[in-house]
């Protein structure tokens, strides 16, 4: 088991953000970073909760990198995670050569909260009012595919503020009380106060995306309650039409968080691992390896 380091990405008024990162063992090292970010409905968990996860991919040769962003609160407001995925991303770019990466190939992974954080970093790559103002500009944000799982897509404007976050964290049965039979959650369980519609579509990645999103794969628990599998169905849909390369991957019979359990950890890597070889390296090399290995639904054995 390869040991963490951890290192100092950006300094904020809450304190220090640490990358914690995971190299790869043996003698597969594809010289792909992977930016791996927790969920926790945006105001609770720690990257340390993803090391089953991360370490499964990193087993496969790529640099796996959790992200620590700052958790929203009475201070810290969105869109505060994107600023710091931002930072995260050029601290990487600017250290490829010690982590014996491609800044061309840096993927972001993301679960629940943390692929809507990706997601709306991909969207956004472009919005340079994001960025902190102690970031070095001329360091390009460059995003070379995202892997979603369960993450929620689109916001409303609609319900009432049932998610505040108490001594043990937000209340996710809130949360999924709360949501539209179309997935979409509402945009004060974000911004912590009501939000009009204009506002509600700023949140939303369904809203923001374009044709030149990076390849994307999408994972998603069939019988996910908190945050429903339309989100990602939607997702698939519009990058389909939109004309993006991606893939949608459900899991049959399975809940939300379903991956922290070490069996499907190792599944996920895996179908991870082809997704990324074939959009990341060479196409041409893995796409009967892909269309044999990746499969629309998986059921639990």
């Amino acid at each position: 088991m390869s040991a963490v380091e951890q290192y100092t990405y950006a300094h904020r008024d809450t304190g220090a953000l640490k990358l914690r990162i995971l190299r790869p063992l043996g003698e597969t090292h594809r010289r792909t970073a992977v930016l791996h970010l927790h969920g926790g409905g945006w105001r609770s968990g720690a990257p340390a909760m993803l090391d089953p996860r991360s370490r499964a991919l990193s087993a496969l040769g790529y640099t796996v990198i959790q992200v620590q962003y700052r958790l929203l609160d009475d201070v810290v407001t969105w869109p505060a995670p994107v600023t710091d995925l931002r930072s995260a991303l050029r601290w990487v770019v600017e250290h490829a050569v010690e982590l014996g990466v491609r800044p061309s190939a840096i993927a972001l992974w993301g679960h629940s909260a943390g692929a809507h954080i990706c997601l709306m970093t991909a969207c956004t790559v472009d919005s340079g009012d994001l960025d902190h103002p102690d970031d070095d500009q001329s360091t390009p944000v460059s995003i070379a595919a995202v892997i979603d799982c369960y993450g929620p897509t689109s916001f409303h404007s609609g319900a009432t503020p049932l998610i505040a976050a108490g001594p043990d964290g937000p209340d996710f049965a809130a949360i999924a009380a709360n949501q539209r039979e179309d997935g979409a959650l509402p945009g004060i369980d974000l911004l912590a106060e009501p939000c009009n519609e204009d506002q509600a579509h700023a949140l939303s990645p369904l809203t923001q995306l374009t044709a030149d999103f990076p390849p994307t794969m999408i994972v998603h628990g069939t019988h996910d309650t908190l945050i429903r599998p339309e989100n990602s169905r939607r997702l698939s849909d519009s990058l389909g039409r939109l004309g993006v390369v991606s893939e949608l991957v459900t899991f049959a019979e399975c809940g939300h968080e379903f991956d922290a359990a070490p069996s499907y950890a190792a599944v996920l890597a895996a179908h991870i691992d082809v997704f990324l070889r074939r959009v990341l390296r060479d196409p041409d090399l893995t796409n009967e390896i892909y269309e044999h290995s990746m499969f629309r639904t998986l059921t639990p054995q």
